[in-house]
């Protein structure tokens, strides 16, 4: 089987399992405090970010709110993620582009969406094909890497470069479901530390470390 049927077979399996694969990023209500999420998770976990936004967005629903809020003000909303200095200092940047030069929405484009503060490829992604569908890439954190790695999809360890091969091996329509479905596959089954083998999929096709 060649890499493309059997990325095709893997993401089948996947959504087997996962049917409904959707963020698990709560307690958003807007594209805006979807964004400022998304913004929040890098190097934290979903459930720790999930901890800190319902306060966040009861002070700060809208950039408008955020934007006049004081740094210091914000940090203690969200001093229990990793980096909430930056992440604060960035969450105020971005709100005020947004209010500013898009009537505080976030734009659907993913070069204007580029432009703001710790938006990177794979958080623009997450962002437009979450909220979206709209395929313009694939998003790829650690879990996604470890999935795309274990089965042999990818021999790349930059993420940028490794969804680069993803988006050369799934047909532009499906690209929105890749990461929802590989990121629940790596949290839940095939983890980083205790694989649960008994419903890991396609183990034949696993590179020999990931069977060890």
């Amino acid at each position: 089987m060649d890499r493309r049927e059997l990325a095709k077979r893997l993401l089948q399996e996947i959504e087997e399992i996962f049917p409904e694969a959707e963020t698990e990023l709560k307690n958003w209500k807007t594209p805006f405090q979807f964004l400022i999420t998304i913004l929040l998770s890098a190097q934290t976990t979903d459930r720790q970010v999930n901890k800190v936004t319902k306060g966040l967005f009861d002070k700060y629903p809208t950039a408008k709110e955020l934007r006049k809020a004081d740094t210091k003000e914000i940090e203690k909303h969200i001093k229990s993620v990793n980096y909430f200095r930056t992440k604060a200092r960035h969450l105020k940047e971005t709100a005020n582009i947004l209010e500013k030069d898009f009537d505080g929405n976030p734009p659907k484009d993913f070069k204007k969406l580029m432009i703001l503060p710790g938006v990177g490829y794979k958080t623009a992604n997450v962002f437009l094909n979450d909220m979206y569908k709209a395929n313009q890439g694939i998003a790829v954190d650690t879990h996604v890497a470890r999935v795309a790695q274990a089965y042999g999809l990818t021999k790349e360890k930059d993420p940028n470069k490794i969804a680069k091969d993803l988006e050369g091996l799934y047909t532009k329509k499906d690209w929105y479901k890749v990461n929802s479905s590989f990121v629940l596959y790596g949290r839940y089954i095939l983890k980083a530390k205790k694989p649960d083998m008994k419903k890991v999929v396609l183990k034949e096709f696993l590179t020999k470390k990931d069977k060890d």
